[in-house]
């Protein structure tokens, strides 16, 4: 809800929660000060924050630089930057390369507005990736994702002085989304303690998503109908 309220695209309210970016961020910087207050001074609080979330017309790298420098203002003690959202029709950033970190660029750009710990989630395929970002100052702490869904042990193992890097998988002439299907498939797996060692099925999991992704779509619907 605190994203959807950065986004113009979502948030179209008149009153002093909506309009200007300054307006749109009210809720996350109040959600803060009140959270802040409840857990006191020495508890953390971290801020995951899109660089932009993907879609046409919603928040983007501008308002989210604009966040940043606010948040630096604040008692959150991590911005964690990212990007994207689970909104039907959003671009993934990983469907659209094969590099990664995806936003690293901006991370550079978020280092020149605030001094706080910066974490940067996306992209990160390889160890070297990891401690290159690190060794260049612009961020401070690594977010893993999907290399996680692939090694759940992958920290403990790099802590260990082993240093393998997650064997992705490669899908030809995958559609849009649905390589995002199947690592959210496979999420799913884990979470329910189904996965197994082989890769599954590319079809079978954009199957499968998109009978969620319908379910899911018609409560998007049901509050964004124009």
């Amino acid at each position: 809800m605190l994203s959807q309220f950065l986004s113009p695209l979502f948030n179209r309210r008149s009153d002093k929660y909506g309009g200007t970016i300054a307006n749109r961020m009210q809720p996350l910087l109040e959600a803060i000060d009140t959270t802040r207050s409840a857990v006191g001074p020495d508890f953390p609080i971290a801020v995951k924050l899109n660089s932009s979330d993907q879609l046409q017309g919603g928040f983007n790298t501008e308002d989210a630089l604009t966040v940043v420098a606010a948040l630096d203002r604040s008692s959150v003690d991590l911005i964690d930057i990212s990007g994207g959202t689970y909104f039907p029709g959003a671009k993934s950033a990983s469907d659209g390369t094969g590099r990664g970190p995806y936003f690293l660029e901006f991370a550079k750009r978020a280092r020149a507005v605030t001094t706080k710990p910066l974490m940067l989630t996306g992209g990160f395929k390889t160890r070297a990736q990891a401690e290159d970002a690190v060794a260049s100052g612009a961020i401070d702490i690594v977010g893993l994702a999907r290399a996680l869904v692939l090694e759940p042990s992958l920290p403990d193992l790099w802590k260990a002085g082993r240093t393998p890097d997650p064997l992705f998988p490669r899908f030809s002439d995958a559609p849009e989304g649905g390589i995002t299907a199947w690592y959210t498939m496979r999420l799913t797996e884990i979470g329910t303690d189904r996965e197994t060692s082989a890769f599954g099925d590319l079809e079978q999991a954009i199957k499968n998503y998109k009978v969620r992704d319908k379910l899911r779509t018609k409560v998007w619907l049901r509050h964004f109908a124009e």
